[in-house]
């Protein structure tokens, strides 16, 4: 897969278009809390992990990297694994080798001033579409879902990109969005899911356009084309019978920290 999903995180999380229609690309999560010197920890990734994560870009032992913290809880970071294929996920063996350190001069960090602890399960999730701007997204807010349907779940978010996301891309700089489903966990009692199955990304250039985007606001004329937009949007949604593709939805806000593509 060429630079074409995501296109380069210079646009950051979902700014790729897929380069073929039925490729299979994958994104992993790690979540971890830190406790410590939250300094320390970033500076160790930037200047150590990042330069490793970028030699297995080149290597092709997967296709990116990536590195976020929570805007309300600070020492909570999500690191994203990405993917070409189940083919290139399954052949991986790990990118924070000591050897491979040694060949590009890194020296190891002192992590004496934090520690750090895995807080979820490493679920592996299909990116099944993504609308890429032309401009940096550095913050993103994640939307965390339960489907029961998981088609219903996959045409609403579609539609969405479509209808909404496309057509607000040229007057908001850094407004990026995609979507995917979880391929590792999927559990279902009496027919309704128990566990966050589905997940999409909203990005924004500033933490400040982020939240005038999601505030409440009295002038009808500010919100004017994402009324008419949304509009549309539930009129088709309605009609394709897509209203309920969700029954449980949260949301949290993430600062990019830093990242590596191939």
């Amino acid at each position: 897969m060429k630079k074409l999903l995501f296109v380069y995180f210079t646009l950051s999380i979902f700014q790729y278009s897929y380069a073929q229609e039925n490729e299979i690309f994958l994104m992993r999560f790690h979540e971890m809390e830190i406790s410590g010197n939250q300094n320390q920890f970033i500076s160790a990734n930037k200047n150590y992990f990042k330069p490793l994560a970028a030699q297995a870009i080149k290597d092709k032992k997967w296709a990116g990297w990536q590195m976020l913290q929570s805007v309300t809880e600070s020492n909570k970071f999500i690191f994203i694994h990405y993917f070409n294929s189940p083919k290139q996920y399954e052949s991986f063996k790990g990118a924070f080798s000591s050897v491979v350190a040694e060949k590009l001069g890194l020296e190891s960090p002192n992590m004496d001033s934090f520690e750090w602890k895995t807080t979820a399960p490493q679920e592996i999730f299909q990116v099944v579409s993504a609308v890429s701007g032309n401009s940096t997204s550095n913050y993103w807010i994640k939307n965390d879902y339960k489907f029961n349907n998981a088609q219903k779940f996959i045409d609403n978010n579609k539609l969405w990109g479509e209808l909404v996301v496309k057509k607000m891309q040229k007057d908001n700089i850094g407004m990026n969005w995609g979507f995917g489903i979880n391929l590792t966990s999927d559990n279902f009692e009496n027919g309704e899911a128990i566990s966050y199955n589905g997940v999409s990304f909203d990005g924004a250039a500033s933490l400040e356009e982020l939240l005038k985007n999601r505030a409440y606001q009295e002038n009808p004329e500010t919100n004017q084309t994402f009324n008419k937009l949304w509009e549309k949007f539930l009129s088709e949604i309605e009609k394709k019978e897509l209203t309920d593709f969700a029954s449980a939805k949260r949301t949290s806000i993430w600062r990019l920290i830093d990242e590596s593509w191939f």
